[in-house]
């Protein structure tokens, strides 16, 4: 792979992260807002803060960057070797690749809670399993970060 090629798969990983990390956050904190939920002082039936549009969107971005960075994942360890499971760097990476597997199944759990949600369209109790699921969204993202920054720098 020659180095320009490789510069490319390294940012689109990174801005994938970026995307999927930063847009956890952001759904985290706004789901968590006081107040954004309720009717409208106008007193119309239109509610404020409907969860069901951020979440909706937040899972196509999310699975569209996490197709991305998984492309380009392979294509990182690829370009490093065959890795193997010996050594300290082989167990992270192992340890990586299983937490990045039961990452992806917990996002498919997630991304059903909120299809749940835009289907039913509960008032109170779905904004907070959204909030809370994005909240551990956010957090696993970090350990993720965490065994990456140490795999790319020993």
């Amino acid at each position: 792979m020659s180095a320009a090629t490789s510069l490319l798969v390294r940012f689109v990983h990174i801005v994938g992260m970026a995307l999927v990390f930063g847009g956890a956050v952001f759904a985290w904190a706004t789901l968590r807002a006081p107040g954004s939920g309720g009717k409208r002082a106008d007193s119309s039936a239109g509610a404020v803060g409907d969860p069901s549009p951020l979440a909706t969107t937040y899972e196509w971005v999310f699975w569209a960057a996490m197709g991305a960075m998984v492309v380009t994942g392979v294509g990182n360890l690829g370009a490093l070797g065959p890795p193997g499971p010996s050594g300290r760097w082989g167990t992270i990476l192992t340890v990586k690749l299983l937490t990045v597997t039961a990452f992806v199944l917990g996002s498919f759990v997630r991304t059903l809670v909120a299809l749940r949600v835009r289907r039913d369209r509960p008032a109170g109790a779905g904004r907070s399993l959204l909030a809370k699921s994005y909240g551990a969204t956010a957090a696993a993202l970090l350990v993720l970060v965490a065994l990456a920054e140490v795999l790319a720098h020993g």
